[in-house]
């Protein structure tokens, strides 16, 4: 235990040398035949320096580099690079070293601003710029294809009028699945019933879909289950496609209809609407607890009422009473952007949400509308 003692004090008295050592600026190496630099010397860095080096240049230790570091804040955006043709203040008091020379022993040649290197400060400065003004995931349409694509949509009850519909694959089974394993995969090639009045030929694309809950006298929800294409299509009898989207389980039996593309308007979004019309959260796919970013849901409001794609509505929450018995004020607890608008409804994803409170019959405004 005396031992463990001793080298514990011994490893403290060490510690405070050191420490005392750092904060104290070292005597400039004698192997350096400067003169001692008054307050404001300065130094122009070439090719190679960094703020370690230097300190251990001109302050004799290279953990002191902050030191050089504190006097040019203004020149130097990361202590992390310093580059060629910069010119550094150096503390007062330290020795001026004389100019680098190159191996044969001539002087390096002076910082040409015109000879961009990777250290340039130049190009530096112009990739933080670029970086800094650089959204992630920035896009110039309000609305995306894949998530318009994979929307659900609002129609008269029974659906799409003259559906077409999933026959079943166009592989051979070695076994026979039962209806709960026929779920088809991402490529798998299909046999269908075409939609009425479809154009039959190969490149032609379309929905599959499910047939959600009946919303009362708005209508039918529709939830798209993938996309498929008229692919090696011989022209009679079932028309041959393969699965290039899948959003949900693709099985026998589910609908077929024309692909509802969006048109594209690039960049244009929705500008802020003072006052806008209420709307009602009519659904929520998949039935969850704690809708999360990206998930879909219904609205009362469709194209009857001015709805187009891309226009935001917020959701607010309801607080409760107060104390008093006083009606809390309504907090926002979801930015939805509108997808798919039909005369029956309009479905929205979700954008962002700050409460976990967001249920069905919930009221809502337009906050955002398309131009």
């Amino acid at each position: 235990m005396a031992r463990i003692r001793a080298s514990l004090l011994a490893s403290a008295v060490l510690g405070t040398a050191l420490a005392l050592h750092a904060q104290q600026p070292a005597k400039p190496a004698a192997a350096t035949p400067a003169a001692q630099a008054p307050a404001g010397s300065t130094h122009a860095v070439v090719r190679g320096e960094t703020l370690w080096s230097l300190a251990k240049q001109f302050l004799g230790d290279a953990y002191l580099w902050p030191e050089i570091y504190r006097l040019n804040t203004a020149v130097i955006e990361d202590p992390h690079w310093i580059y060629p043709g910069e010119v550094l203040r150096l503390p007062a008091g330290v020795a001026v070293a004389r100019a680098p020379a190159t191996a044969a022993g001539t002087p390096v040649p002076a910082y040409d601003p015109g000879n961009a290197t990777i250290f340039d400060p130049r190009r530096y400065k112009q990739a933080r710029r670029e970086r800094a003004g650089t959204t992630l995931m920035a896009s110039h349409y309000a609305v995306r294809s894949g998530q318009y694509l994979a929307a659900p949509f609002i129609w008269a009850v029974g659906g799409p009028a003259g559906a077409g519909r999933v026959i079943s694959s166009a592989t051979s089974q070695i076994v026979t699945p039962s209806h709960a394993e026929r779920s088809h995969q991402s490529q798998e090639p299909l046999f269908v019933r075409l939609p009425v009045g479809a154009k039959r030929a190969n490149g032609e694309r379309f929905m599959t879909y499910e047939l959600g809950p009946v919303l009362g006298a708005q209508g039918q929800v529709v939830i798209v289950t993938g996309v498929v294409e008229l692919r090696n299509d011989t022209g009679t009898g079932d028309a041959r496609v393969v699965i290039v989207n899948q959003f949900a389980s693709i099985i026998e039996g589910q609908g077929l209809t024309q692909v509802d593309s969006l048109v594209p308007r690039r960049d244009v979004m929705p500008s802020v609407l003072d006052n806008g019309m209420r709307t009602t959260l009519a659904w929520m796919q998949g039935d969850p607890v704690i809708p999360q970013i990206g998930s879909y849901l219904v609205l009362s409001s469709g194209a009857k009422d001015g709805l187009v794609s891309g226009d935001q509505v917020t959701l607010f929450a309801s607080l409760g009473k107060g104390e008093a018995g006083e009606q809390r004020a309504p907090e926002v607890a979801a930015v939805a952007q509108v997808m798919r608008v039909t005369p029956f409804g309009a479905s929205a994803i979700i954008l962002n949400r700050t409460q976990a409170n967001v249920v069905v019959g919930m009221p809502g405004r337009i906050t955002a509308k398309m131009p």
